[in-house]
């Protein structure tokens, strides 16, 4: 889930800052990529009106991506550049972040 609004992203992530085992990770496309992939994407097969309505908007919604990771959304999480990366590589270098040596809670906390 994608949240560009940083009030919103506190409200929703600060309770959970002191839950054990929490795990914050950041996807990230570099611009050049997450437009291809909004470009290939295809939300309502068979209703290329539709999908590209989503496309549209996720371009339009795309700098303020770029903004809020640059500003402020990628500073609390375990970011993962998924520019170049295929999915089960995504996956590996999620679960590296899961395992018992990595697992803190925001504050810094070990469980």
């Amino acid at each position: 889930m994608t949240v560009l609004n940083p009030a919103y992203a506190a409200e929703m992530f600060t309770p959970l800052r002191t839950s054990p085992g929490l795990v914050h990770l950041a996807l990230h496309a570099d611009p050049k990529e997450l437009g291809a992939r909004i470009d290939a994407s295809e939300e309502f097969p068979g209703d290329e009106a539709s999908s590209e309505a989503v496309r549209a908007y996720r371009r339009r919604r795309a700098p303020e991506y770029a903004a809020a990771a640059a500003a402020w959304m990628h500073a609390d999480g375990h970011v993962i550049d998924t520019s170049a990366l295929p999915a089960d590589a995504v996956l590996q270098t999620a679960l590296t972040h899961l395992s018992p040596a990595h697992l803190t809670t925001a504050d810094g906390v070990r469980p």
